[in-house]
C-alpha cells in the first residue's frame, strides 16, 4: 500500500534530524567503513535522511490518529546499535522499521538491508516496513508486512556479499496510483 506522506517535517523536527545526524555520525563511522563507505559528509546526509523518514512516517501516523512512540533521538555508543524497530505502533503491537531512499538518477528506487539483519532472518507477523521515497517535496511510503516483501540481490556487485535489496519496481507492477 502506498501512502502520501506530505511535503516535509516541522522546522523543529528538521533541526532535531540535523543535530542527530551530526552527533551520531561519529559513532557510526566504523560501521560504514566496514561497508567501504568513507565519505563522512555522505554518511551524515544518510543519517539525516533516515531520521527525516522516521519523522515523515511518525507525522503521517499521528495525523491518522495512531498512537506510537516518537523517533528515537538518543545517541548510542558505537557498540550499542541495534536492528530494532524505529517506531512502535501500540495498536496491534506493530514494529515499524523505517528505510529511506532519496531519489537520484544513479540508482533505481530501492532499500538496502544487511543480510545479517534479524528482520530478514526471522521477521515476525507484527514486523512492518515503512519504505520511504523522498523526492524533493514529494514524499511517500510503501507500508508492507515483512512477509510481503521480496528481497533480491543488489545491482552493485560489491554489495552482493553483505546486502539484500528491496526494489520499488516489484511493488509497482500491479499498481495504479498513490493513496
Amino acid at each position: 500500500m502506498i501512502r502520501n506522506l506530505g511535503t516535509t517535517i516541522t522546522e523543529q523536527q528538521d533541526i532535531q534530524c540535523k543535530l542527530f545526524a551530526e552527533k551520531s555520525a561519529p559513532t557510526s563511522f566504523h560501521e560504514y567503513e566496514k561497508r567501504s563507505q568513507k565519505d563522512k559528509k555522505k554518511i551524515i546526509i544518510d543519517i539525516y535522511n533516515g531520521k527525516k523518514a522516521e519523522f515523515l512516517v511518525y507525522n503521517f501516523l499521528i495525523s491518522n490518529k495512531q498512537k506510537l512512540n516518537p523517533p528515537d533521538l538518543k545517541i548510542y555508543p558505537k557498540y550499542d546499535k541495534s536492528y530494532g524497530a524505529d517506531l512502535y505502533l501500540y495498536k496491534n503491537n506493530v514494529n515499524i522499521h523505517v528505510k529511506s531512499h532519496e531519489v537520484n538518477e544513479n540508482f533505481p528506487v530501492s532499500w538496502l538491508f544487511q543480510k545479517n539483519d534479524p528482520l530478514l532472518l526471522k521477521g515476525k507477523a507484527n514486523d512492518y516496513l515503512a519504505l520511504v521515497v523522498m523526492n524533493g517535496d514529494i514524499n511517500y511510503m510503501h507500508f508492507k508486512c515483512i512477509s510481503e516483501v521480496v528481497f533480491k540481490q543488489p545491482i552493485k556487485e560489491k554489495l552482493k556479499k553483505t546486502k539484500a535489496c528491496v526494489y520499488e519496481s516489484d511493488f509497482l507492477k500491479n499498481f495504479n496510483g498513490v493513496v
